[in-house]
């Protein structure tokens, strides 16, 4: 075999980073970024360029395994089928195929064809109970942006006079197209070029470094701290005034409603000075364009979606909505829709509890399942299938979700690893990493070409296609290959697979921004809501009102006497994918141990030094991990991370108490208590 050289994305992260690789006798001989990529733009961060050690991981998953005994044993792929899809169609005999649960992991977030493929199997099989990772992530700010805008703004930093990172820190998770390392460069020459910085964050992050202006809230309280800006702005009439009357709607009855939050209210909520909150919203005010990032840090909690809400109306009156520099909108390509049927949700797990949640995302929640599962209500559930995530380290209360797959009567994983959800289901397929597929992605509309046929595992498209085939869906997926598939999925752009074959960097359709603005958003009023009639149609609170936590010290006072220091998770690593990549040694040099980061002056008051192995107790479970101290964390605040199987966090977080609208359970606002091991 010669040397040959392929342009591809980087399927690591969701981030979709242009890749070109140069491969010789089924070998990595150079990974490079793809320059051509318009976002990525040649960048590259050590987990794509790790993607070399990945692929010849020794522990990767080459063959289907069912487990014999206790045991696995190794079959052919004509068994696995056979096995799988006679295990499928038992639980819809004998349950109904609401008696199934799917999971999907992040690794199906931006590959459009295998999610293509799975949701169309899936909707065939009629099952309602498809559920994924966004139950705990991203959708939160969906719901919230849709409910306010119609659509989902994005920062614009390259032309932004004043950058704000709320619970976020892309310095080490990236941002839309683009690596953490390039993130770093760009926000670093933002800095250079005399831009501001507020970042809002219990912790100090890289991205607190560059700010001008660092607040650490009491986690939980973002929301009421935006209306603190919010309040500090109108009160000094630094609103956008044109701006509001034009494009905004229900401004006067918000001004009535942000009455009942004045500043010392504000104050003695979130713990931040009330000059500081001045300070801030007059930056944020003159300071034109501004544009804010907003993170997981904000949408996990019991207040997330009214959280988001708040920053949004902040940034609407302040007039940085798609404009130039503020927060934009992206073209959504269209696809070929999967779905065959059309499947009433009315049945779907989570949608008494979450009833706009599933009839928005047209999924089942996945930490509503939980309790409905184990307690067979309102019916049955005893199948279970995982793909390309692990929600038993991923979900809330892993150790309830430990009992859910106890109750499976037959479970199938399809991964590229043995996760722990791997090690306790009956199948287990392998699926083939990125180098060995042929793929396509959006924004920029781009192919993954493959640079290795793969040796044992199947791409993700080849097992839904041919499971079809064996489950009898046939007719409904007559393409031969890939590269078939992917024509019929990207029809509707308009685009071809030849055209993009010939566009190693992809198709972007930028949307110019104020174009809404001159042709209306998409919402009841066609303008941005403050009142939201979406949030009210469905039984909500129209405005971004405050919520306590419903674990804290001012609403469980007597649960704080035990448990009396507030618990944060999910900080990302910025080497790792959530659960993925430990088993990679030039990726898990950089962090070899699960740490708990504590304030120095809140470890002394423990007993515990730098170092010390410790037990991290909530009312859901302990686990005992090594402490480091954190100057920069809030005193009275821990934060671990999340993804570890050696010391799983999700052991400590509770599935129970949720965000009314997404569901989403408080990984970032706990009690806890942190004793020496």
């Amino acid at each position: 075999m010669g040397t040959t050289t392929i342009n591809t994305f980087c399927g690591v992260c969701e981030h979709s980073c242009g890749m070109q690789v140069t491969a010789q006798d089924n070998d990595i001989v150079e990974i490079r970024g793809l320059k051509e990529h318009p976002y990525s733009k040649g960048f590259l961060c050590p987990k794509g360029m790790a993607a070399k050690n990945i692929y010849n991981a020794p522990d990767r998953l080459r063959h289907p395994l069912k487990k014999e005994g206790g045991s696995w044993k190794e079959i052919s792929w004509d068994e696995a089928l056979k096995i799988c899809s006679e295990g499928l169609q038992d639980i819809k005999d004998r349950y109904g195929p609401e008696g199934l649960f799917i999971y999907h992991g992040q690794t199906y977030v931006k590959n459009r064809l295998a999610f293509f493929m799975m949701k169309r199997f899936f909707n065939l099989y009629e099952a309602v109970n498809l559920s994924s990772a966004g139950s705990e992530c991203f959708l939160a700010l969906m719901l919230a942006n849709f409910a306010t805008f119609g659509n989902i703004p994005l920062p614009d930093y390259e032309n932004s006079n004043c950058i704000v990172l709320w619970g976020s820190n892309p310095l080490a998770s990236g941002g839309l197209g683009k690596s953490y390392p390039q993130m770093t460069g760009l926000l670093k020459k933002r800095k250079e070029n005399g831009a501001k910085f507020i970042t809002v964050d219990p912790r100090r992050t890289e991205a607190a470094e560059l700010s001008d202006i660092f607040i650490q809230p009491r986690p939980g309280t973002d929301g009421a701290l935006a209306l603190g800006f919010i309040r500090a702005i109108l009160e000094e009439n630094l609103e956008d005034k044109t701006y509001i009357e034009k494009y905004t709607s229900g401004f006067e009855d918000f001004k009535s409603f942000i009455k009942d939050y004045p500043l010392k209210k504000i104050e003695q909520i979130t713990g931040v000075p009330r000059n500081t909150i001045n300070e801030t919203a007059r930056l944020l005010a003159t300071t034109k364009p501004a544009c804010f990032k907003i993170g997981t840090g904000v949408e996990h909690h019991i207040n997330g979606v009214q959280n988001i809400r708040a920053i949004n109306i902040l940034m609407s009156i302040t007039g940085n909505i798609d404009v130039r520099g503020g927060n934009v909108f992206l073209n959504q390509t269209p696809l070929t829709p999967p779905d065959v049927i059309d499947l009433s949700m009315d049945k779907a797990l989570g949608a008494e509890e979450h009833p706009m949640f599933v009839g928005m995302i047209k999924q089942a929640h996945a930490v509503a399942a939980i309790d409905r599962i184990l307690s067979d209500t309102p019916y049955p559930v005893r199948g279970m299938v995982s793909v390309g995530g692990s929600p038993l380290s991923i979900l809330a209360n892993s150790g309830k979700v430990e009992k859910l797959m106890d109750k499976m009567e037959f479970t199938v994983v399809i991964d590229q690893f043995m996760t722990s959800t791997a090690k306790k289901a009956d199948l287990v397929l392998p699926a083939a990493m990125f180098l060995e597929r042929d793929e396509v992605t959006t924004n920029p509309l781009i192919l993954q070409n493959k640079v290795f046929e793969p040796q044992g595992p199947w791409p993700d498209t080849k097992i839904w296609m041919e499971l079809a085939k064996v489950m009898g869906y046939g007719e409904h997926f007559p393409w031969n290959d890939a590269s078939e598939a992917i024509e019929f999925l990207i029809s509707p752009s308009g685009h071809t697979v030849q055209e993009l074959k010939q566009l190693p960097g992809g198709i972007l359709d930028p949307r110019e921004p104020g174009s809404i603005l001159r042709d209306g958003f998409y919402t009841y009023s066609e303008k941005i809501e403050l009142h939201s009639k979406s949030m009210e149609s469905n039984g909500y609170d129209p405005f971004p009102s405050y919520v306590e936590p419903s674990e804290s010290p001012v609403s469980d006072p007597e649960t704080a006497k035990a448990y009396p220091l507030i618990l944060i998770t999910g900080g990302r690593y910025p080497v790792f994918v959530h659960s993925q990549q430990r088993n990679i040694p030039s990726l898990r040099k950089f962090f070899p141990d699960p740490l708990m980061q504590i304030n120095p002056e809140t470890a002394v008051s423990l007993d515990i030094k730098d170092g010390d192995s410790t037990i991290v107790k909530t009312k859901r479970g302990s686990v005992r991990i090594k402490a480091s101290y954190c100057e920069g964390i809030l005193p009275g605040v821990v934060h671990l991370a999340h993804g570890w199987e050696e010391a799983n966090c999700n052991l400590l977080t509770d599935d129970q108490q949720r965000d009314p609208v997404s569901g989403f359970p408080a990984f970032k606002s706990m009690l806890c208590s942190v004793s020496k091991a």
